[in-house]
């Protein structure tokens, strides 16, 4: 019960410091929420963090230095409303922001140049996207540089859409020549492969949660440079590296080790030049750190159902939505609810550790019975499903060797609370800046767009 109680203490303590404001600006913004919108971006060049804080009539550009003050300034007229929303942005090699302003389908994008020293708008380009015979899997942004990903239909090829200085490039990703099998060592196709196991765009910066890494097709964007990760086959981890620069495509195959069960659920997750295999099946769970340069293998750890799996730190937990996590007592019991659901896992490094959490995501089909009479000869029963996962954590130092100790709070957690305490927090916005993240966002009660620090775990000032 002491031990509870002070850390309850320290958890208080430090939600308290996590609310530290960075800045505050007034601003009022108007007219429909439809308009409304913040973004907090940094310039990965010079370190400047800017706002994009935009109504039905005006935006408003709030730039700071590195250290946080306040610079510059600007307020004007936003775009004609048909253009809804500020879909992406690049910086010019003065600093000056390009913001594209897009239409809800993201077929029409109006180019803005800013320029914050004249207080003026120097660039206005239209862009008018068909995507004909394409699908949009995802946007992104990457060395000041604004991208839209699409895949061809019918075709093995995806299409990059590259936006900088309001210029507008398209290239092929042509992925036809590469050979793909499935656990069963039959050829299919590309194409065939997205259909069935759409893109995940994993946060390469940023906690993820479980079920992005219960996907099967991940997409982490990397300093100039594009990974495309597939686990359609149980057997291997089939990588694609794709060059910003190039746009040259180049295979890496990390093979799986098989288990003694040979129907096996499977999945990866990269991180930091390292591969992490996940492999389940009801009577074994095998867990591997590869290097990415190499393939060579770093950890292997097999555990029984019979075992006690040695390298997790937190409970076996199950967890039904909207309602309290239940623990499982044995590895058995958590083996046999974990193969009905997506496997995958996670991995996220803070200042002190790296978090890996293992599991499943996915929906499961309860029965209730319904109506019942006393004799239970009529009875009806209710079929339901409810989002579960199935998940246990686990902490690693930076050799990647596992050690005891209980998980500290993620920024996540303290900005969830924040939120949950805070009605008046509207439009968020969060990045990561330095080593903290970063919370932005329109104060409705004060009309004052805020910003606040929160870290990873406990920041200690004594």
């Amino acid at each position: 019960m002491k031990k509870i109680i002070t850390f309850l203490i320290l958890f208080q303590s430090t939600f308290l410091f996590s609310q530290t404001v960075l800045a505050t600006f007034p601003l009022e913004l108007k007219k429909s929420k439809d308009y409304k919108q913040i973004l907090n971006v940094e310039n990965t060049t010079t370190h400047d963090l800017f706002v994009f804080a935009s109504d039905k009539e005006t935006l408003t550009i709030l730039k700071y230095n590195s250290a946080l003050f306040l610079s510059n300034q600007l307020t004007l007229a936003r775009p004609e409303i048909s253009y809804k929303q500020i879909v992406g942005y690049s910086f010019d090699s003065e600093g000056n922001p390009t913001l594209y302003w897009s239409n809800q389908d993201l077929n029409k994008i109006l180019a803005v140049q800013y320029d914050l020293n004249t207080k003026t708008t120097t660039t206005i380009i239209n862009y008018d996207l068909q995507y004909f015979n394409q699908t949009l899997i995802t946007q992104f942004q990457e060395n000041n540089t604004f991208y839209i990903l699409a895949k061809k239909e019918f075709e093995e090829k995806l299409i990059l859409y590259i936006f900088k200085n309001g210029t507008k490039e398209e290239k092929i990703l042509d992925f036809t020549s590469f050979k793909y099998q499935n656990s069963k060592n039959k050829e299919i196709k590309f194409s065939q492969i997205l259909e069935a196991l759409p893109i995940e765009k994993i946060e390469t910066n940023q906690f993820n949660p479980l079920f992005k890494g219960t996907q099967r097709t991940k997409l982490y964007v990397l300093k100039n440079r594009l990974l495309l990760t597939f686990d359609h086959n149980d057997n291997e981890t089939q990588a694609f590296d794709i060059d910003l620069a190039t746009f040259e495509i180049h295979e890496k195959n990390f093979p799986k080790t098989a288990t003694k069960n040979y129907v096996s659920l499977s999945n990866s997750y990269y991180h930091e030049n390292k591969i992490y295999q996940l492999k389940v099946n009801a009577d074994e769970l095998l867990f591997e750190i590869k290097d990415y340069k190499t393939t060579d293998s770093i950890k292997s750890i097999l555990v029984l159902k019979t075992d006690t799996i040695p390298f997790k730190t937190s409970p076996l937990r199950l967890q039904l939505d909207g309602q309290k996590p239940k623990e499982f007592k044995t590895t058995a019991k958590f083996l046999n609810q974990l193969v009905y659901l997506e496997v995958g896992l996670t991995v996220y490094k803070t200042s002190n550790s790296i978090l890996i959490t293992l599991g499943g995501t996915g929906n499961i089909q309860f029965t209730d019975i319904i109506n019942s009479d006393i004799n239970q000869f009529n009875s009806e029963l209710l079929y339901r499903t409810i989002p579960t996962t199935v998940y246990f954590e686990s902490i690693f130092d930076k050799k990647l060797d596992h050690i005891k100790k209980d998980q500290e709070p993620l920024a996540f957690d303290f900005i969830s609370g924040f939120e949950q305490e805070h009605p008046e927090v509207t439009l968020q916005s969060i990045i990561r800046y330095k080593n903290y993240y970063i919370l932005g966002y329109y104060d409705s009660y004060s009309r004052q767009y805020t910003m606040r620090k929160f870290i990873d775990g406990f920041e200690r000032t004594f």
